[in-house]
């Protein structure tokens, strides 16, 4: 997809979502020195993971949070990490794709659908079942007030602060 795709679609709330998560994946990776499929793998498949395991073992037993590090080990010292994290990420595409024709959708729809909004009621169903009463407050306080000044400020303006970017980057499109 080209810039002028996204520039087009920047009105959509999916869309919107999409690219500042790619974005970030993106700033994250170049901070890192790899590539954005290597942070993605890592992200969907080790982090998230293990921040559910960590939660869960705060009410069960703080051993399981051992399968989150082993976990986290064997993928970062995995042969071949570029090429395997390449392999994972396409597979993943794959399954957006698919899912995307069963629920007659898109990639990028689907891409929210499962890599945000469920990851988000995952978290919203954990936080207030393992974490004290006080700081769950916090937690939905904060995510209520970001959430808000997100369609107050940035959705209505995003295709705008998207073309501001672009020109102060000098990217042609």
């Amino acid at each position: 997809m080209d810039i002028q795709f996204w520039i087009d679609h920047a009105d959509s709330l999916f869309h919107q979502i999409f690219m500042i998560v790619m974005g970030g994946l993106v700033g994250m990776a170049a901070l890192f020195g790899t590539t954005y499929n290597v942070i993605n793998i890592l992200v969907y498949y080790i982090l998230i993971p293990a921040s559910w395991i960590y939660l869960i073992s705060r009410k069960t037993s703080i051993w399981i949070n051992v399968l989150s590090l082993i976990s986290l080990l064997f993928f970062l010292l995995l042969p071949g990490l570029r090429a395997n994290s390449d392999y994972a990420f396409q597979k993943s595409v794959d399954f957006l794709n698919w899912t995307a024709k069963i629920f007659n959708s898109n990639y990028i729809d689907m891409s929210v659908y499962i890599c945000v909004v469920a990851v988000g009621l995952i978290y919203l169903l954990l936080i207030p079942l393992t974490l004290p009463k006080k700081l769950t407050k916090k937690i939905g306080l904060f995510s209520a007030i970001i959430s808000v000044l997100y369609l107050i400020i940035i959705y209505p303006n995003f295709k705008e602060m998207l073309l501001w970017g672009l020109n102060k980057m000098n990217v042609k499109y």
